[in-house]
């Protein structure tokens, strides 16, 4: 035999070889078990939950819109002297938060004073100039000078009011001289606060933060190919907490990490807490999965294993279970999107899924 059938020989075998791991790697690979055996490989299982079509996998962070969280902060070097709430607390706007000392406070209302009575002073001498013009005891550049006086002092009084309004801060007469009490700048929910009585901060630390949590939005960070998929209008579900929202915007460009962002408003709260990091369902109307809607699952992302360069996925049998190839069209931290040829009535292994992995490579 010459060298060239000899080749075309070689060739033939190792494309038979090669399409005949492929098969096997694309069919589905009994397990049997008994139920002894899964309690003793920890095997548990969850049922299949099936997915709409379009359905896009992400993982979100529940937020309060853009000026509902505000934080209050300490407006010169200083310690608090006392709180007057606790995380969790309701308050209304301008409630007091805490009680705040510093010597530079007690400079402030210093200051503060020292405007006022001399815009009081200069008020009484410009009416006192005023009478003395309309009486023609004195010329008009008098009251002029007199007037402008007062406008300075004015103005002074105005920038100390200012400078303390912006500090959050109002003083008691039943506090020292260099205590303020910082105030709430929007009435909704203590979130977070910092320090104790007592402790040193400096200027412009955060002492306490309050959010108005009647309305919530996700913001959510994903990859720029799931980011094509999204439109604003899109409806979002959240199933683990009876929650749903609709998408309000979504950037098309990535970021230094190569994320993509967008942005919901939360229509149906349900049980979501501020803070929390959830997984959620965007129903994208944009492009659909060419996909069967008969062939997608919702499957917990635990669910999943790697083997032979594909994802698989552990389902019931009669005898014990199979494993199945799958086809993952999107994915969270919780939860993946799958396509492939399964039954409602049965369940995936979520699980003891090592074990389950290692008796399949245990046959090969």
């Amino acid at each position: 035999m010459g060298q060239i059938p000899r080749l075309i020989l070689f060739l033939w075998v190792c494309a038979s070889a090669s399409q005949s791991v492929w098969a096997q790697a694309a069919t589905t690979l009994a397990l049997p078990l008994s139920p002894q055996q899964q309690t003793a490989l920890g095997v548990q299982v969850a049922p299949l939950q099936a997915a709409s079509a379009g359905a896009v996998l992400v993982t979100a962070s529940v937020v309060t819109p853009p000026g509902k969280e505000v934080a209050v902060s300490a407006p010169y070097p200083g310690q608090v002297a006392r709180w007057w709430v606790g995380v969790g607390d309701t308050v209304k706007a301008g409630a007091p938060l805490a009680q705040f000392t510093s010597p530079m406070l007690g400079d402030a209302r210093r200051q503060l004073n020292d405007a006022a009575l001399e815009y009081k002073n200069a008020s009484a001498a410009a009416q006192r100039d005023q009478a003395m013009f309309d009486e023609g005891i004195i010329p008009a550049v008098r009251l002029q000078l007199s007037r402008a006086k007062q406008e300075a002092a004015q103005a002074q009084l105005h920038s100390r009011e200012a400078e303390l309004s912006a500090a959050g801060v109002r003083f008691d007469a039943n506090t020292s001289y260099a205590t303020g009490t910082l105030k709430a700048p929007i009435a909704g929910v203590v979130v977070d606060m910092a320090g104790t009585v007592g402790q040193r901060v400096e200027a412009g630390s955060v002492l306490v933060k309050v959010a108005d949590s009647s309305q919530l939005q996700l913001d959510m960070q994903l990859s720029n190919d799931k980011a094509s998929l999204m439109q604003v209008g899109d409806e979002i579900s959240i199933p683990t907490r009876n929650a749903k929202a609709k998408l309000l915007g979504v950037t098309r460009s990535v970021d230094a990490a190569q994320s993509a962002r967008a942005r919901a408003s939360v229509t149906q709260r349900g049980s979501l807490q501020a803070g929390e990091l959830v997984s959620v369902t965007v129903h994208a109307k944009g492009k659909a999965s060419t996909a069967k809607p008969e062939t997608q699952w919702l499957v917990p992302a635990r669910a999943l294993t790697q083997w032979r360069g594909k994802p698989w996925v552990f389902v019931t049998t009669e005898q014990g279970f199979e494993a199945v190839p799958v086809n993952v069209l999107s994915s969270s931290d919780d939860t993946a999107f799958v396509e492939a040829a399964l039954t409602p009535q049965r369940k995936v292994a979520v699980s003891g899924i090592a074990a389950l992995r290692g008796l399949l490579q245990k046959d090969e």
